[in-house]
Order: structure tokens, then C-alpha cells, then sequence
């Protein structure tokens, strides 16, 4: 019976069936064709017993390994491929050694140059990094601006202007750049301008910065336009460049998370020194004065000025009488080099210190309003705080409970002090803080309120009258004496 039902079960397959259909599948009642194993331990078997079948019953000797790299060469010209391949790598890992002609025990600072098109956020990125590295924020960014950002390592940051000259200028001293690229807009002309002037100038440490991605707001899109910016940066500069993603803004700066990021990177990056700045010394001016006679220049306005630069002195060292290139100007000589007191020294070599304390992290930035001190064109203001810098007249006096005088409020000095020099000038210093603290008003009140005399037991003149009106009225008395006459 059961063959009966098996015949007739093939007798019901259709004609469009494979030959490969057997009496097993019949049975078991499916219409697919056999698929034989291509991989696994049982096609493996298969596939040796066939090459046993074919090379006569003896089977060859299985090969050394299937690790490549474990074993040798089978090949000669291989092997000399590999050993080529090999030594050109070694040599891709050697570089000539570069000595560091920097002579002073503590290294200048680290110049980082902000570059970007305008409306970029290159200003604010300074400020956060400001923020971050020493807690202070400054309004306005104005010249180079120095921190203490490690034990080791000071930070100069100056800002780019837009024209080729500043460009020119920047890529001279740059250590590292930070190219601001706006995310939203993609790269623009100034930037690949830039690029082009860096490769001239021996092309430094380039990291770039993306900002403005905050304006995707789908998500996906920024993810394609992060990675199409990643791969043009990459073209321009070197596969693996640096690229920090900047997106979002609080309280007129970046956020902490990204900025923390940057300035990680920032701290420790170790440039390669270029030869020619190695060889060369140049120095970065942090503010400069004009030491020349007022009264020489009001006599000629077109008169050689008398200039002292200020500034941290890089590659080798500098001799006086030696001629020097002024960016902008042209070449100067040099009369006098003085070194001074570090107005940002680096912090005490403590061990025990893991990181830096609130008071080492300082900034210098004496063009800018850091500090108390602002340099303008013709003027240096000075900013006073009366509650940290009060003076009291000695004059009031304080007492105890049943009004006897103890003491004066702001006299503490002795009087050894004022017999020596030292306390002299803290005498001198104290006395026209007092003076300007104690001003009530204004040099041109003063000035309206004056009297001159001329000549002995003449009229005096004040500052409100006008010298000229007073002329035009003696003039009409002389004629109305000269018509009565």
C-alpha cells in the first residue's frame, strides 16, 4: 500500500519539475529542487574526497599555515615587494632633528591665530577660550592677548583681520591656526586664500573649527554636511586633520562641552619648529609707545618717530644696531634692547600640584580692557576700584567706645619708611592716588574756573571769557574815543 501511494503521488507531480526531484522528497511532500553545500565541514569532505578521486588515490600535502603573515615568502619577487614595502614605511617615520635655539629658561608663548571670513564667530570663539582658560571676560579683542593655560605652556592668541596684509603677517608667526569655517555656509574664498599663504610660510599646525550648526535642524542633514566639510578639509590640508564641531551658544559664548574640547587639544599640541623662524629672531609686539619729543612733533608732523615695541622674543637671539623689518613700515634699526620683568610669568615648578591654582591662570592683554589698563592712540587710562583702592584722609580718625583717638584710617606707615627711598615712592605713589581720588572735578571745569594776568596789575582773564570777543570790544572803544575826539 504504501508504494501504491508513493507512485501515486509521483504520478501527480507536474511535467515543469526538475530532474533532481528524488522518492525522499516525494515523501516527505515538497516541490523544491536539492541545493548541494557549498561551505562547512561537510562540503569540505566532499571536496577532498573528489580531489583524492581525481589525483588517483593520493592525497597532497596540505599547505603551511593559512596565516600569510606568519610564515615566509613562497615567492621572490613577493618577498622583495614586502621588504621594500617595509623599508619605505621606516623611512615615512624619520625626520631630521630640529634643535631648539631657545635660549631662555622659559619659552615665549605659543602663538594660536584665529583665521575665518567675517560674521564667522571668530571673536567669540577667543572670548570662550578666554573664559575657559582664566575664568575673565573681556568686551573687547584688541591686539594679542597671552595665557596661562599649564605648568609649561603659555597661549598668545591674536585675531585675523579680512585683508591680505594681516593675512601675510599672520602666517609669518602663527604656531597653530584655528580656521573658523561657518557650517551653515560651507568654505569660502578667504580661507582657501589663507591656505595658499600658510603653504608659502612653511604651512604650521592647522586645526579647523565649524561653527554655526545649530541652523540644521534635521539631523541627518547635519550629518551628511559634517562629513562632506570633513572630507574637503581633509583635501585641502592632510587625511586625519583636526576638524571640532562647534554648535550652540549660552550667554554670548560656545558651549562648555565643545570649547572644553578645543582647548584640550590646544594645550597640548606640539608643533614641529620650522627652520627659517629657528633661525631668524622676530618679535611680537604686545603694545608699543611713542618716546618722541611732543613738541618735535608738533613743530613737524613728518618727523622720524622714536618707537619702543614691547614683546616676547622668539627664535635666536637679537643684537642692538642691527636692522629689523617692520611689518607695514619697512626697515628700522635698532637702538636699544632691554629685558624686563615678565608681566605673565609662568606658574612655581610645584610637584605636589596636579593642575593649575585660580591665581596662576593669568591673562595679559594690555591693549584690550584687561586688567585696569587701557592703551588708546595718544592716552593710557587707568581704571581704579574704590573697594579695593580707598585712601582715607588722615584727617578722619577712628576711636574707641568713649571717644578717645586710637588711631588715623589709611596710615599705617612708619616712620623709618619714609626715610628710605623705597617708602618714598610709595609715598609718591599713595599721594597721587590720593590726588585723583580725592578730585571733585574735571580738568576743563578747572580750566573755566582759572585766572591769568598777563602783565602786573592788568585785568585777569577766565577761561570762560574769550580773548577774541574781549579784542573785538576794545577795538569799538578805541573808535567811539576816536570819533568824540
Amino acid at each position: 500500500r504504501r508504494r501504491r501511494r508513493k507512485r501515486r503521488r509521483v504520478r501527480r507531480l507536474p511535467e515543469e519539475s526538475s530532474n533532481e526531484y528524488t522518492m525522499e522528497d516525494a515523501a516527505v511532500g515538497t516541490t523544491t529542487s536539492h541545493k548541494a553545500p557549498r561551505s562547512g565541514a561537510k562540503a569540505k569532505k566532499k571536496k577532498d574526497a573528489k580531489s583524492k578521486k581525481k589525483s588517483g588515490g593520493v592525497m597532497r600535502e596540505k599547505e603551511k599555515g593559512q596565516n600569510a603573515k606568519a610564515f615566509i615568502f613562497s615567492s621572490s619577487k613577493k618577498a622583495q615587494k614586502g621588504r621594500r614595502v617595509a623599508a619605505e614605511k621606516l623611512e615615512k617615520k624619520l625626520h631630521v632633528p630640529v634643535h631648539d635655539r631657545t635660549t631662555s629658561e622659559e619659552p615665549p608663548p605659543f602663538v594660536v591665530v584665529v583665521q575665518g571670513p567675517p560674521s564667522v564667530g571668530k571673536t567669540t570663539l577667543v572670548r570662550s577660550l578666554i573664559r575657559h582658560y582664566t575664568k575673565q571676560t573681556v568686551n573687547e579683542i584688541k591686539g594679542p592677548i597671552t595665557l596661562t593655560v599649564g605648568k609649561k605652556r603659555r597661549v598668545q592668541i591674536i585675531e585675523v583681520g579680512q585683508s591680505l596684509c594681516d593675512l601675510i603677517d599672520a602666517a609669518k608667526l602663527a604656531d597653530l591656526v584655528l580656521l573658523c569655517v561657518d557650517g551653515s555656509y560651507g568654505f569660502e574664498m578667504e580661507t582657501f586664500e589663507f591656505l595658499n599663504v600658510l603653504q608659502v610660510h612653511g604651512f604650521p599646525k592647522v586645526m579647523g573649527v565649524l561653527t554655526h550648526l545649530d541652523h540644521f535642524k534635521e539631523p541627518k542633514k547635519l550629518k551628511k554636511t559634517k562629513k562632506v566639510l570633513k572630507q574637503r578639509f581633509w583635501t585641502e590640508i592632510y587625511d586625519g586633520a583636526k576638524l571640532f564641531y562647534i554648535s550652540g551658544m549660552t550667554h554670548g559664548r560656545y558651549n562648555q562641552r565643545d570649547v572644553v574640547n578645543l582647548a584640550r587639544f590646544i594645550s597640548v599640541a606640539k608643533p614641529r619648529p620650522l627652520m627659517f623662524r629657528s633661525q631668524h629672531p622676530y618679535v611680537i609686539g604686545d603694545r608699543f609707545e611713542d618716546l618722541t619729543r611732543p613738541e618735535m612733533v608738533h613743530e613737524n608732523e613728518h618727523i622720524d618717530r622714536e618707537v619702543a615695541v614691547f614683546g616676547w622674543l622668539h627664535g635666536c637671539n637679537m643684537k642692538a644696531d642691527q636692522l629689523v623689518h617692520v611689518a607695514g613700515v619697512g626697515d628700522m634699526k635698532v637702538k636699544e634692547i632691554t629685558q624686563l620683568p615678565d608681566p605673565c610669568p609662568l606658574p612655581s615648578q610645584d610637584k605636589r600640584a596636579r593642575r593649575l591654582d585660580d591665581r596662576s591662570k593669568l591673562i595679559y592683554a594690555p591693549m584690550s580692557d584687561v586688567g585696569g589698563l587701557l592703551y588708546d592712540k595718544d592716552a593710557v587710562y587707568v581704571s581704579l576700584d574704590d573697594r579695593k583702592v580707598n585712601y582715607t584722609n588722615k584727617s578722619e580718625h577712628f576711636g574707641d567706645a568713649k571717644g578717645n583717638t586710637i588711631g588715623y584710617l589709611g596710615d599705617d606707615r612708619s616712620d623709618d619708611e619714609d626715610n628710605n627711598d623705597i617708602g618714598k615712592g610709595k609715598m609718591s605713589g599713595v599721594k597721587m592716588v590720593k590726588g585723583l581720588q580725592s578730585t571733585q572735578s574735571g580738568f576743563d571745569e578747572k580750566l573755566k574756573n582759572s585766572e591769568i594776568s598777563l602783565f602786573g596789575g592788568g585785568a585777569k582773564t577766565t577761561g570762560e571769557e574769550d580773548i577774541f570777543d574781549r579784542k573785538i570790544d576794545d577795538d569799538d572803544d578805541d573808535d567811539d574815543d576816536n570819533d568824540n575826539d
